[in-house]
């Protein structure tokens, strides 16, 4: 496997440098945020008061995020609880030209975290352009690609080692996730769908995200971090999300919900520390 990720982070180099440089660039502008509470934004999570509270979040010359501080530990699901904060966690993103390496740490001599490496290529305009990362899974990682339409993220194709499943019906399956968004630019929902042989089935995953503000994006910096992507795709910040989960054959499998409660100020934009 390590061979696997060495192997596709120097064609990410060399495609990177090969890269048609008539795409069109859209420029990031959104604020540095360095500090944010992770009161903010994590609910539902074991605080510890021995703990600082504060996600901080450092950059590079050119304003790219390198390094996250603060984030989840998973805990056992007997504790009614969906992860415990520390500040002892940490999430470093190396760039390489157009490529990025992003990996997890601990700080700590009490415990360790898995490094669940990623590797990304980004476009002229830094949005993701490529993906690869371990699934947790027997096969063992999975590729993506994002396509863009006038700077908004319109599809998300996830491709598995090449190899059939399940004969006699050998097929190859891929994922396709689409994008749909209001008049201001705010993410209303995503379908994840499962395909076989590049066509759609019944089973997916449908996402909705509401009641939004019209406060600045204090995520938009940080689309590299699985925990941020789906808030940092819009203009503003929703309040409400749906996600129903549905099986091979059409019917529904689960259903969460999850709201939000932010606090402003006076201009109306977002508090986050």
């Amino acid at each position: 496997m390590k061979n696997i990720f060495t192997l596709f982070f120097l064609s990410l180099i060399l495609f990177s440098c090969s890269r048609d440089n008539e795409d069109e660039i859209f420029e990031n502008n959104e604020p540095l945020i360095t500090k944010m509470s992770s009161l903010v934004l994590y609910s539902g999570f074991i605080f510890n008061n021995n703990v600082d509270l504060n996600v901080y979040f450092q950059y590079d010359n050119e304003k790219r995020l390198t390094r996250k501080t603060g984030g989840l530990l998973p805990v056992s699901g007997s504790t009614g609880f969906g992860g415990s904060f520390s500040d002892k966690v940490y999430t470093t993103l190396v760039y390489s030209g157009n490529t990025v390496l992003i990996e997890n740490f601990s700080s700590s001599p009490d415990f360790t975290v898995p490094k669940n490496s990623k590797y990304f290529i980004l476009n002229n305009s830094n949005q993701i352009s490529e993906r690869e990362f371990e699934d947790g899974h027997e096969y063992n990682y999975k590729k993506q690609q994002y396509k863009y339409e006038s700077g908004k993220l319109t599809e998300i194709i996830t491709t598995l080692p090449k190899m059939p499943f399940f004969p006699p019906d050998d097929y190859i399956p891929t994922y396709l996730e689409k994008f749909y968004y209001d008049s201001n630019g705010n993410l209303t929902k995503s379908e994840y769908i499962f395909q076989k042989d590049g066509v759609n089935t019944n089973e997916k995953t449908v996402r909705t995200f509401e009641d939004y503000d019209n406060s600045y994006n204090p995520w938009k910096r940080l689309y590299l971090l699985d925990e941020f992507f789906y808030r940092s795709i819009s203009k503003n910040n929703f309040r409400k999300y749906k996600e129903i989960k549905y099986d091979y054959y059409g019917n529904i499998t689960s259903t969460t919900l999850r709201d939000w409660t932010f606090n402003y100020d006076s201009n109306g934009n977002i508090i986050i520390n």
